[in-house]
This record gives C-alpha cells, structure tokens and sequence, in this order.
C-alpha cells in the first residue's frame, strides 16, 4: 500500500509540475497588456502632427506593447526600408516599414514595390508589413496581396491602437489570394538596390 501511496503522490505532483509549465508558457505568449500611459493616449491628431521619425518610433512602441522582442527603430539613410525590425513572439522576424502620411496622400504602387524589393531579398523578413497614417492605392493593395506584404492602413491602425493585439492584427490584416498581378517585380532601380546586398 505504501507504495501505492508513493506512486499516487508523484503522479500528483508530476501533474502539478505539467500545470505549472503549461501556465507559464500560456503567459509567455501572451501579449504584455501593461501599455505604456503615452501609447494608450495617443490619438490620431496626435499621430498627424508626429514627423517620420516619431512615426516610426510610436510604431516600434506599439510592437513592444504586444510581446515583441528585439524591437529596434532603424530607419532613416540607407534603411533599405526596414524602419523597424523585430521578432514576433512566435520566433519570426517582421520588418515593418513606416510610411506617416497626410489623410489626403495615400501609400502608391512604387513605395510598395521598393518595398517588395527590399524585405526579404536583403532583411529576409519572415513576416514583412507596411504601415500607414493614411491608406493604400488599388494598385498597391494588389501588389502587397501578389507579394504576401501586411497592409496596415489608417482604420486597422486604429484599431492597433485601441488594443488589437500584434497577432490579431496579422491574421485580420493577412492579404486574401491574390488577383493575377502582371507586374509583380519590382521596379529596376529596386532590383539593382537589392542586388547589391545580396550573395553573388
């Protein structure tokens, strides 16, 4: 009997082992909801008056918030497009590029092509996602889709704002398949950018 007893109480406590683990790792992926009071004030009047700069740094705050690690800004010169490079809680690398737009311009065909042709030929970015303060063209918004880009445009940045979690975000955001795009490479002086980075 007493070794009935023996076995019964490793089997507890080996139990309580696997709840604990399991409870750790639960918290491990889940987003740190403690925002930051200036991220959580923020508004878009706020967000029109930012420079690129700010812009880009709001947005590397916004991916900290949500469990991001090894958020850094890097934007600015020869950034190649990548103004913010971190890893996802998932392990994957994103690479976002900022674009702080007035309401009335919009994100065009060229700014997602030189994207294109920079984010995962040189930064090799698992996930690659362009955010703006304003919108995307038609013909952007296909190129993005073609080319597997995350569009994040004024509306869905919002809701990022509001408390949308970085993951949700990507699986709401996630492009639907795309329409036959003709023209799916990106523009020459694009191409030759990126060559430069890249291999021989």
């Amino acid at each position: 009997m007493a070794g009935v007893g023996v076995v019964a109480t490793l089997a507890l406590y080996a139990c309580g082992l696997f709840r604990a683990a399991t409870r750790s790792e639960a918290r491990r992926w889940e987003p740190r909801r403690r925002v930051n009071p200036r991220i959580r004030a923020v508004s878009f009047a706020t967000v029109d008056a930012m420079t690129g700069s700010e812009f880009e740094e709001h947005v590397a705050q916004l991916c900290r918030r949500d469990a991001c690690s090894d958020v850094v800004v890097s934007g600015g010169a020869g950034d190649l497009g990548a103004d913010v490079v971190a890893r996802l809680p998932d392990g994957r690398s994103l690479v976002v590029q900022c674009k702080r737009l007035g309401r009335t311009r919009a994100v065009g065909s060229p700014d997602m092509q030189r994207f294109v042709g920079t984010a995962r030929p040189v930064h090799a970015a698992d996930v690659a996602m362009l955010v703006t303060s304003s919108r995307f063209t038609a013909p952007a918004r296909r190129l993005a889709r073609a080319q597997d880009i995350v569009t994040v445009d004024r509306r869905t940045l919002g809701r990022w704002m509001a408390g949308t979690d970085l993951p949700t975000l990507l699986g709401a955001a996630a492009n639907p398949p795309a329409e036959p795009v003709t023209a799916t490479l990106p523009y020459p002086e694009a191409r030759s950018e990126a060559a430069a980075y890249l291999p021989d």
